[in-house]
């Protein structure tokens, strides 16, 4: 009985855990950069575009196309690093 509780215990704590874990990643932002850092994208934990700035500059120096493509690029290198920070967390919560 006494290792019956003791299991329990140990799986209710990294279940704990896993919880907390899990909050603090969703609310993290992730900033993905293009055109020299001219073009920024940021995107919640699922990768929800929250903000995109466009300095003048690219503006100026990009014509449509090129600006198209660098604002994906931006978007994408956000997302990647949620999905980077996702992937981390999982098998984190396979050792806790």
């Amino acid at each position: 009985m006494d290792e019956a509780m003791a299991r329990l215990e140990a799986l209710m704590a990294t279940a704990r855990r896993a919880e907390e874990a899990v909050a603090e990643w969703s609310a993290r932002r992730f900033t993905g950069r293009a055109d020299e850092g001219r073009i920024e994208a940021t995107t919640d934990a699922l990768g929800v575009l929250l903000d995109l700035r466009i300095h003048p500059l690219s503006r100026a120096r990009l014509d449509a196309r090129r600006l198209a493509d660098a604002i994906t690029s931006a978007i994408v290198r956000a997302e990647e690093a949620a999905e980077a920070a996702r992937n981390a967390l999982v098998p984190g919560l396979h050792r806790a």
